[in-house]
């Protein structure tokens, strides 16, 4: 720009925008490289010579016209998944909605409320395993018997006393455990070749940073409940 350390009234438009005009720093190195006579420009197209060959040399190149096609598909794949779940369901009064348009992480948040409504289904399926009984002595007293009939029969061998106690307090624990492992450990195997190509993506490298804590503290505190 006019009166910037760089500029060259030599140079149009198209000469700045160009792809060998063009240096990205982070603002440090930006600031430092402003001394035009430390950092001329020689200099600073031999940094950037050098720096590109690095890349260059890697094995990692992306076939623009495979992922054109892939683009392509997918986008067609998403659409034609938004028109099967509502104008050509089956049953579409009944439906289980599904969002072509959610994001990676959206589903993943989607997926932990799932976890949710599946913990306070089985709290309420405990609730009911542990009212049996009294359910039960209100239903025979409505009959004219008495409950004092049954207290003869140890609690261990009443199915109205101790039913489903595994279920509840030991298969569902490490069940809804085991989801939310499966969940941290799809979010940071994906956050971790998203990287590979958007390096510069600050919200990406923060989530992946929690997640792999989250992850880190179950490998080495979760256990399975016996």
């Amino acid at each position: 720009m006019p009166n910037g350390e760089r500029y060259n009234e030599n140079q149009n438009d198209e000469d700045r925008r160009a792809y060998d005009n063009l240096l990205i720093m982070c603002y440090p190195h930006h600031i430092e490289t402003n001394d035009i006579e430390e950092y001329t420009v020689e200099r600073l197209t031999q940094i950037k010579f050098e720096h590109e060959s690095v890349f260059e040399k890697s094995n990692f190149k992306i076939d623009e016209s495979e992922l054109y096609k892939l683009a392509s598909e997918m986008e067609k794949y998403w659409k034609d998944i938004e028109r099967l779940n509502t104008i050509d369901h089956t049953f579409e009064e009944l439906a289980l909605f599904i969002d072509a348009k959610s994001s990676f992480f959206e589903i993943l948040c989607s997926a932990r409320k799932a976890i949710e409504g599946i913990e306070g289904l089985l709290d309420r399926l405990e609730k009911s395993d542990k009212n049996l009984m009294a359910d039960f002595n209100k239903l025979i007293q409505s009959k004219g018997i008495p409950p004092e009939l049954f207290e003869d029969v140890p609690y261990y061998e009443n199915p109205l006393v101790v039913r489903n106690w595994e279920d509840h307090n030991l298969a569902r624990q490490n069940w809804l455990q085991r989801l939310r492992i499966y969940l941290a450990h799809i979010e940071v195997k994906y956050i971790e070749e998203y990287l590979k190509t958007n390096r510069n993506d600050l919200i990406a490298k923060n989530r992946l940073e929690k997640i792999k804590a989250t992850l880190s503290s179950f490998a080495q505190n979760a256990v399975h409940v016996d």
